[in-house]
């Protein structure tokens, strides 16, 4: 056999060709299915948040919050009790402001430290017919290494946050 026929044959041989494309373009889709379900789970936790929220800002607006003995921990434990398995309680931080009237609303910006925990939120639930304003916050980080950089570019988590705005019912 000439040196050329086995170079011809071996340019020929289209054998591994599938095995070579699989390996050039398996780590791109497994990247991208990782990035989905990450991105996907970061987006449910934030609607998620939002309806627990809601939920958990109904009782402010009946006064079941500031009737109890310890209004913020009861807010707490009803927060926790539609929150199920799916958010820690302990990464939640509530901000509850009230106002005499909408235009009376305002929130400072929010500062957070390097771990994502809320340095200026307050918990004033109000009395009855005020206006309430509630903003939740919880940390999240992202484990793939390009959201991370999208999302976290500095290394400090995301913030998922959450608004309500309400007027109390008057109890």
């Amino acid at each position: 056999m000439s040196k050329q026929t086995g170079k011809r044959r071996f340019i020929g041989n289209r054998g591994g060709a599938t095995a070579v494309e699989f390996a050039l373009v398996a780590p791109v889709m497994l990247f991208m299915v990782v990035a989905v379900v990450e991105y996907s789970l970061f987006y449910f936790k934030t609607s998620f948040l939002k309806h627990v929220l809601y939920e958990a800002s109904r009782n402010v607006q009946t006064g079941e919050v500031q009737d109890a003995g310890d209004p913020q921990a009861y807010f707490q434990t009803e927060y926790c009790d539609d929150a199920i398995f799916l958010i820690r309680c302990e990464d939640v931080f509530f901000d509850v402001r009230s106002a005499s009237t909408l235009s009376a609303v305002s929130f400072p910006t929010a500062t957070f430290n390097s771990q994502g925990e809320p340095t200026n939120f307050v918990f004033q639930p109000g009395t009855a017919s005020q206006v309430t304003t509630m903003r939740v916050a919880t940390p999240y980080r992202f484990v793939t290494p390009f959201m991370q950089d999208v999302f976290q570019p500095e290394g400090s988590p995301a913030i998922i946050v959450g608004y309500s705005v309400a007027r109390n019912e008057p109890f």
